[in-house]
């Protein structure tokens, strides 16, 4: 008996099978009983309040403030080259930061399209603005909580919607970050041999071979994944095979229509990249030709990118601030290079920091309050349809 997909991994007791849609087997589903991602797991009030979390950030806001009193850092000087930024290309760095927002809600709908929910397999995905909302309440969630739990929130949020499996929702993430590294990287190589003319400083040539043995690794495991499904699936305990076959099919399931979602994998990065570079440019940070300029703000742009993925902190705090600082340096060489560099650097964390906390939450409580409202007034139709006629 063939069932749906989704239903294996939310509990059954019975035997099921499971047919992929790159092959005509029947493959057999595991019977578990394990839940899958729960609200408790995702509590961003408990995430905020532990001690894993406050810990490294304290650590963090420490180093902060002592990188800045070594670097005599100026608050009055910041202030004052923050003041005269431009506000026309400021306000076209923080629209084209949002328009990338656009851009990775249509690839991520393509992704989960690719791992079948769609309306023939019997699934309708919700709209464009509510997937822009489940996708910006996971921004939201990776800025306040570190180890990037808002990409399993986004997977959750998913699963409240629709009945779909929350391991294989999961999956397309991971497939979107992949992606995401891919792309970063083939940008970021000839954007740093055009901007520092193939002189590559030590720092950004380990921050290269990081990124580049990620990306290898993430393509070898892949394919390990793929080549060796069975064999794995043996090694996983019977409770939860189930989800490594929604995780499985997640990831590789991902990746049809392959020239899409690079089109739109580049448009995002492109778009992180413009974003700094109109930054840069409200404050007259970087000087020189429109090529070199636009290869130096992406270089920039794909670092910070980098330093958010270090999980320390919630949204790179801290970790963005400082390691920002001598990457700026090896483009602008005029007066005043560290307190220069560090109003662009806080006018760019404006954007895509600080904004996120502010919109995120205000999106977060319209969700949760409009989901609230619509539990109550479930329940209490389901009380007066319960109660006994007064005849």
């Amino acid at each position: 008996m063939s069932t749906h997909p989704e239903h294996s991994a939310r509990g059954t007791s019975s035997k099921e099978v499971e047919t992929t849609d790159d092959a005509q087997t029947v493959l057999p589903v595991a019977e578990t009983t394990a839940p899958e991602i729960t609200r408790d797991q995702l509590s961003l009030s408990k995430r905020l309040l532990n001690w894993r979390t406050l810990v490294p950030l304290v650590v963090v806001l420490v180093a902060l403030i002592f990188f800045a009193q070594k670097a005599n850092i100026n608050p009055q000087a910041i202030w004052e080259a923050i003041r005269r930024a431009n506000l026309f290309l400021f306000l076209l760095a923080f629209g084209i930061y949002y328009l990338a927002m656009g851009i990775r809600v249509w690839r991520w709908r393509l992704l989960l399209e690719n791992v079948g929910y769609t309306p023939k397999k019997g699934i309708k995905l919700p709209g464009f603005w509510k997937l822009a909302e489940i996708l910006f309440i996971s921004f939201f969630a990776n800025v306040v909580v570190p180890a990037k739990l808002g990409d399993l929130y986004r997977a959750y949020l998913l699963g409240q919607e629709v009945p779909v499996s929350g391991t294989r929702s999961y999956g397309t993430v991971l497939a979107e970050r992949l992606l995401d590294l891919t792309v970063l990287l083939l940008l970021f190589i000839p954007a740093l041999l055009i901007s520092l003319q193939e002189h590559l400083p030590p720092q950004l040539q380990l921050s290269l071979e990081i990124v580049l043995a990620a990306v290898v690794l993430g393509i070898a495991a892949l394919i390990v994944l793929r080549l060796a499904r069975e064999p794995i699936a043996r090694l996983v305990p019977t409770r939860w095979r189930g989800h490594y076959y929604h995780f499985q099919e997640g990831t590789l399931g991902s990746f049809r229509r392959l020239p899409a979602l690079g089109g739109l994998t580049v448009g995002v990065w492109v778009c992180e990249g413009l974003r700094f570079f109109f930054v840069a440019l409200s404050l007259n940070l970087l000087s020189g030709n429109l090529t070199y300029l636009l290869a130096a703000a992406i270089v920039a742009g794909l670092a910070e990118a980098l330093l958010t993925a270090v999980p320390a902190t919630g949204g790179g705090l801290g970790v963005v601030e400082i390691g920002m600082i001598p990457i700026l340096g090896l483009f602008y060489h005029g007066l005043d290079t560290v307190n220069r560099s560090t109003a662009t650097i806080l006018l760019d964390r404006t954007i895509s920091l600080f904004s996120v906390l502010v919109f995120g939450l205000i999106v977060f409580l319209f969700a949760f309050g409009r989901k609230t409202t619509m539990q109550k007034k479930a329940t209490l139709l389901k009380t007066t349809d319960n109660k006994p006629d007064s005849e």
